[in-house]
């Protein structure tokens, strides 16, 4: 039998896992060695022996590989071995070795800076820009440091590393005038030193217009005094109220093969202590997403965590963690049947066949023809167990799948599905129903609705933008230019050259099978370099605004964040600069009424892909405002726990006495990051809440209708019951600073 690259990595991976439990004298007894023991074990297997040249995640082994190389090498080779040598060290974070190594090859070319050897004066400014960050972003980091436009605290007080790179940006430009990239990096650098625009050459200086705020609404990070500025990578998170006492607790991974999953609790007063250990997590490490869900209708939520996404050809496992309910969670994605080896990082939850248990699309990345990795649809058995159908319903797509959401596009009361691909067309499935869970019908629409676009795309997720009852789509594209990996068409969108193409899809659903991709009207076709991403509402006024966290696998690529204000459904403004704008790269996005008090707080994992990248996370306190508010917690009882997948329509009066309809769908939110399952709802200057109708995410359930339902405050809705339940919500401040000696 011949083996491809898939299967021989997948079969050393098993003798790996096997030597290991060999090595623990665990092997004597399969039974000895639980499920939740063996995923740990294969995680340590895969960090132990991976080929750091097969990911781009292990940047010291890389550099530790180069030099070995370079040590035993000699003659012209040579020069690309130093080079690379150089570059794993800047991406490893070992700012001081790359800038040695780029000035020596700067003196072997003779200091001549032309096209060829410009890369190397890119990356030597890059050091020292690094080491600026390093300094003063990382190591003493404040709410202020890395947030455009740079004012106040966010100056640097260890100057040096920007210093010298204006010197190098300086002579680059001399050469080349046109290059937007630096200009852009030149004029961060001289914001960091506290001299933009002043100092800047008026040649060179960026239109101060970029860096204007609008608008009022404007959040404060209080990570650092919440005891939540988790310093890492890129990752995932999860905000909920995993232990049933009221307060949102946090769940967060980092990409790092050794990376350990951390879990925070709440403690009921602007403060979280982390629980890791305690929660029976050490060990569990990984992971560059992480959704949750209640899978097994228990009453408490369960964790997914994603793993191996962009690590081309990878073989990794993903992990399903039971919450127990005792404060602990437990591995049992062996048990449950999921354990499989694809790269991933995009997944979603909904009960697609209407038998009340919710089932799990795992959107899986294939890169060559050669090894491919099809999509996963786990179908729940209602047992703790899991069946994989989805080669039996023909939704076994292979594609680089970076986004999957499941939304319900007719209010039918059935899941349909989209699904992001950065490699080739999107996917949009009609849920047609079926008479058994293996003989269902998910008719692909793409064509006729439309809807196969943009290319390249990453973040895709459903909401209903413009409050007519019909879940809305969008996706945003992620420029893919492998000839020029630099961010220079942002750039260039922000000197008012937006190159042309759609950079974004805002498709509004039409009520009558068709949609129609409204972004350039509501001001969305703009390039964002999007991967985190997520919706809530910033200023409780009942339209849905939107999160991205930005960046790409560069270095270079410091890309502020962009959030978009809803106005009424007729247009989004950009207010990123309204103290969002963080240069360090963000993924994944999540919005929950973290202190209880009405409003939707964010959270922000921030952090690159390469080793080097770091960020610490930021936690986004909402100031509040005066607009009315309601928390509704749903509960099913023939359909699925937490109702995934419900559709809410809160019918409010204002003042001028009409009546507005408010929409909201029960879910997680975006495709990167996994907000809570309450339903946080702003409603305006509504006078009175009119009505709650819920439409339950199970064909034949009839819609509940609740009236006397309360602003300002949080109720239950439970299936099959007409009354409301008033729910009392303890509120408390967060953002009160941290005993002295905590803050970095």
């Amino acid at each position: 039998m011949i083996l491809n690259q898939s299967q021989s990595r997948f079969f050393l991976l098993v003798f790996i896992v096997f030597f290991a439990a060999c090595k623990s004298d665990q092997f004597t007894s399969k039974d000895k060695m639980s499920g939740h023991e063996r995923m740990i074990t294969i995680l340590d297997s895969i960090y132990q022996h991976a080929d750091p040249l097969r990911h781009l995640n292990l940047n010291k082994r890389k550099a530790a590989y180069f030099q070995e190389k370079l040590n035993a090498t000699s003659g012209p080779e040579m020069v690309s071995i130093k080079f690379n040598y150089a570059v794993e060290l800047l991406k490893s974070g070992q700012n001081e070795s790359a800038i040695m190594q780029l000035k020596a090859m700067i003196q072997m070319a003779g200091d001549q800076l032309t096209e060829q050897t410009k890369i190397l004066y890119d990356l030597l400014a890059l050091a020292y820009m690094r080491i600026g960050e390093q300094e003063n972003c990382i190591d003493t980091h404040v709410p202020a440091s890395c947030v455009l436009p740079i004012s106040g605290e966010g100056f640097y007080k260890m100057t040096s590393g920007p210093e010298n790179a204006i010197k190098i940006y300086n002579r680059i430009l001399m050469a080349f005038p046109d290059d937007l990239q630096t200009r852009w990096l030149y004029n961060i650098a001289y914001m960091n030193l506290g001299k933009w625009p002043g100092d800047v050459p008026k040649a060179f200086l960026l239109p101060p217009e970029i860096f204007k705020s609008r608008g009022s609404i404007r959040f404060e990070d209080v990570a650092i005094a919440s005891g939540l500025d988790l310093r890492g990578i890129s990752g995932g998170v999860c905000l909920e109220d995993f232990d049933n006492d009221g307060n949102i607790d946090v769940f967060a991974t980092s990409y790092g093969l050794g990376d350990q999953a951390r879990f925070f609790r709440s403690n009921g007063d602007g403060t979280f202590t982390e629980r890791t250990e305690e929660a029976n997590l050490t060990g569990i490490v990984s992971g560059l997403n992480t959704i949750h869900a209640d899978y097994d209708n228990d009453g408490d939520r369960d964790i997914l965590i994603l793993r191996g996404a962009w690590l081309i050809g990878g073989s990794h496992p993903n992990s399903l963690l039971r919450n127990n309910g005792d404060g602990t969670f437990t591995d049992v994605t062996i048990e449950a049947g999921l354990l499989s080896f694809h790269p991933t990082q995009a997944a979603d939850w909904a009960d697609y066949d209407g038998d009340g248990w919710l089932d799990l699309f795992i959107g899986n990345e294939t890169y060559t023809p050669q090894e491919e990795h099809p999509c996963e649809l786990f179908h729940n058995n209602g047992d703790g167990t899991f069946t994989n159908v989805a080669k039996t319903l023909g939704v076994d797509y292979v594609g680089f799948f970076k986004a999957v959401a499941w939304g319900d596009i007719n209010n039918d009361q059935r899941p349909d599905l989209y699904a992001s691909n950065l490699i080739g067309d999107n996917l949009l499935l009609l849920n047609k129903g079926g008479t058994s869970p293996d003989r269902w019908r998910l008719e692909d629409i793409t064509t006729v609705t439309g809807t196969a676009n943009p290319l390249s795309t990453f973040p895709a997720f459903f909401f209903d933008f413009n409050n007519d009852g019909h879940e809305d789509m969008l996706a945003s594209a992620f420029p893919q230019n492998y000839e020029d990996p630099t961010i220079a068409p942002m750039i260039s969108q922000y000197l008012g050259n937006q190159q042309p193409g759609d950079w974004m899809m805002l498709y509004q659903n039409n009520g009558n099978g068709t949609f129609s991709n409204v972004a350039r009207e509501m001001g969305l076709n703009t390039i964002t370099y999007g991967m985190g991403n997520n919706f809530g509402d910033l200023d409780n006024d009942g339209w849905l605004d939107l999160y991205f966290g930005t960046g790409r696998p560069d270095l270079r690529a410091l890309t502020p964040n962009r959030v978009f204000h809803n106005r009424a459904g007729k247009r989004f403004d950009d207010i990123s600069m309204n103290g969002f704008s963080h240069l360090q790269k963000g993924h994944a996005v999540a919005f929950a009424d973290i202190d209880n008090d009405g409003d939707q707080d964010i959270y922000v994992v921030v952090g690159g892909a390469l080793e080097g990248d770091l960020g610490n996370n930021i936690l986004y306190n909402n100031p509040g405002n005066t607009n009315k508010w309601v928390t509704l917690f749903l509960e099913g009882t023939t359909c699925n726990r937490d109702a995934i997948g419900a559709r809410i329509n809160v019918t409010v009066q204002q003042p001028d006495g009409k009546s507005r309809n408010i929409y909201a769908t029960v879910g997680t939110g975006g495709s990167f990051g996994s907000s809570s399952l309450r339903q946080e709802i702003g409603l305006g200057d509504a006078t009175r809440i009119v009505s709650v109708q819920v439409q339950w995410p199970k064909p034949g359930v009839p819609n509940t209708i609740y009236t006397e339902v309360p602003m300002n405050t949080a109720i239950k809705l439970k299936e099959g019951a007409n009354k409301p339940e008033v729910l009392q919500l303890k509120p408390f401040q967060i953002g009160v600073p941290r005993p002295t000696g905590t803050d970095h």
